[in-house]
């Protein structure tokens, strides 16, 4: 998940190595369907969104300051939510505003995080790279015991090996007894992201996926977020989801898509049609 895809959602307002095998998932399987990501100006009032719901992810996209994210974190907890900060590498200036994010969670009782790298072309601060942000040792130190971990099925434009990168990092959260599981960039592409997890499986690795999946927007709005993640389209893959390009600006909703996926343990939702659409969207189902 890079920090291309997360500016994305500020632009519109609606085997080549020893493998060790993972036996044991993160036992603290969140018991809601759904997970959401907002941009910390959007996690102001919250009272639209589903019950369904009970994880929220706080974006942190370049020119984000760690102090909006922070008082984003505090405002889903006030409103009853679960609040889960991304931590982007690339982004954070010192080793301070890190542990600025960690004091936060500590006194909101949030014990979980997903990590990204950024996807920044300029390292701002002293961290390069997720490993980086683990090896530090802050984490545990802050009382972070479940870690999210980005995973790529269609490739990653700032990574050329997303998935063996993939791996290093679950088995560095498996050595170091930290729950890990998986949460996904966001695909059109459904046999794809199945082909992907499968192989995961077969790899032996246990960990719960999280897929994302875009909520209800027009395909001009998607293809537009699609070239600025990275995420691979073809009109073949938009036909098999009963896109058209002929219908740019009427609204598609992941339902077809949602019913093609296997194997995943989750959905977490993009907002990229704007929150009240997708928040409207999950209560109709």
């Amino acid at each position: 998940m890079t920090t291309s895809h997360q500016a994305a959602l500020a632009t519109d307002d609606l085997t080549t190595e020893h493998i060790t095998p993972h036996l044991a998932p993160d036992s603290a399987l969140s018991l809601e369907k759904w997970s959401l990501e907002v941009l910390p100006r959007d996690a102001t009032d919250l009272s639209p969104v589903s019950n369904a719901i009970g994880e929220i992810y706080v974006s942190m996209i370049p020119g984000e300051t760690v102090e909006s994210v922070i008082e984003a974190l505090k405002r889903i907890r006030a409103q009853g939510k679960t609040p889960v900060p991304h931590i982007a590498a690339r982004n954070l200036e010192s080793d301070k505003a890190l542990r600025s994010v960690l004091i936060a969670c500590a006194t909101l009782d949030v014990h979980r995080v997903l990590l990204i790298g950024g996807g920044a072309t300029q390292v701002t601060g002293p961290y390069a790279e997720v490993m980086d942000l683990l090896k530090t040792g802050l984490l545990a130190d802050y009382g972070i015991t479940h870690i999210d971990i980005a995973g790529h099925p269609a490739g990653n434009p700032d990574d050329p090996d997303p998935e063996q990168s993939l791996i290093a990092k679950l088995n560095w959260a498996d050595a170091h007894g930290m729950h890990s599981r998986i949460l996904t960039q966001w695909s059109f592409d459904a046999p794809a992201v199945n082909s992907w997890i499968e192989r995961l499986r077969a790899l032996g690795f246990k960990q719960p996926v999280h897929v994302g999946i875009p909520g209800p927007a027009t395909l001009k709005a998607l293809l537009r977020y699609a070239t600025v993640c990275g995420v691979k389209t073809s009109s073949q893959v938009l036909k098999r989801q009963g896109l058209s390009l002929g219908r740019l600006l009427l609204i598609n909703k992941p339902d077809r898509l949602i019913s093609d996926l296997r194997g995943y343990d989750q959905l977490h939702l993009f907002p990229f049609g704007g929150l009240a659409r997708t928040t409207e969207w999950l209560k109709q189902r």
